[in-house]
């Protein structure tokens, strides 16, 4: 696709079917795992349709030969019981990181898609690995007061300089190979990415908040609180254009249809 994407085009590459395209293998797989990590299950503050379901707040585990990569973080067992918006919490990360016998020490990574609550509330649940985040984003957590929907204490021991983080400004290659690739996609948050993940079965890109549901690509709609609409507009047309030219799955993160695309805990796509 060249020039400006229209919003048909948009949704063409949204609601592609998944993994139509293996790639040849490689010597050291990838697994892609997709974690439950809590729900919306309604949030009367804010009048969008898709909140009026259960929207879910996933996680992702990529492995890399014996380096693991956790992507977003969920929803944090202190939010279980707000009124608005209702969180619900049936298993922690850490308790399905148990079940394929992977131990909170063994994540090197944890990468944030954006600051927001539903997807930093577990960080701290691993404090030895390296954060990584957008640096517009880290820089607005470290403000008084905070920006809206953000939780400084989700990522505390990376604030505090317990714990290391990496700032992100531009894309980043997180294990070296090529294969998964942290991508600066700002707009609905300063420092927003999301994370391109290249699979033998196909490449998919997890792709944050950057959409809610296919119809913002329809209407191209967004939140009134994304920092920056024409950044949102910018990264949502560069991630699409990348996904036709890779033949990538887009997930959008809090869409039901596009979370299934990812076989159910605990299987892994690979």
């Amino acid at each position: 696709m060249r020039g400006k994407l229209t919003a048909s085009m948009l949704a063409m590459v949204l609601t592609m079917p998944a993994f139509a395209q293996p790639a040849p293998p490689t010597a050291t797989p990838l697994k892609l795992w997709r974690l439950d990590c809590g729900r919306i299950e309604e949030n009367g503050a804010r009048p969008w349709a898709w909140q009026r379901v259960p929207t879910p707040t996933p996680c992702y585990l990529v492995q890399n030969g014996d380096r693991y990569l956790l992507w977003d973080a969920g929803t944090s067992r202190r939010a279980l019981g707000n009124a608005h918006p209702t969180i619900k919490l049936d298993r922690t990360v850490t308790d399905q990181l148990s079940q394929i016998r992977v131990r909170p020490e063994q994540i090197a990574f944890v990468g944030i898609s954006h600051y927001h609550g539903d997807h930093t509330g577990q960080a701290a649940q691993f404090p030895k690995a390296k954060l990584l985040i957008g640096a517009g984003d880290l820089e607005a957590l470290k403000r008084t007061p905070p920006p809206v929907g953000a939780a400084p204490p989700h990522i505390q021991p990376w604030l505090d300089g317990t714990a290391p983080v990496e700032a992100l400004r531009e894309d980043h290659d997180v294990f070296g190979d090529g294969r998964v690739t942290v991508l600066m996609t700002p707009g609905h948050t300063p420092g927003h990415s999301a994370l391109l993940v290249k699979l033998a079965r196909g490449p998919v890109i997890l792709a944050g908040d950057l959409w809610f549901t296919h119809d913002d690509a329809l209407r191209d709609t967004m939140p009134d609180f994304n920092t920056s609409r024409a950044e949102t507009t910018a990264s949502r047309q560069r991630i699409a254009r990348m996904a036709d030219k890779l033949d990538a799955v887009i997930i959008l993160q809090h869409e039901p249809n596009d979370v299934a695309k990812l076989p159910a805990f605990p299987e892994a796509a690979q």
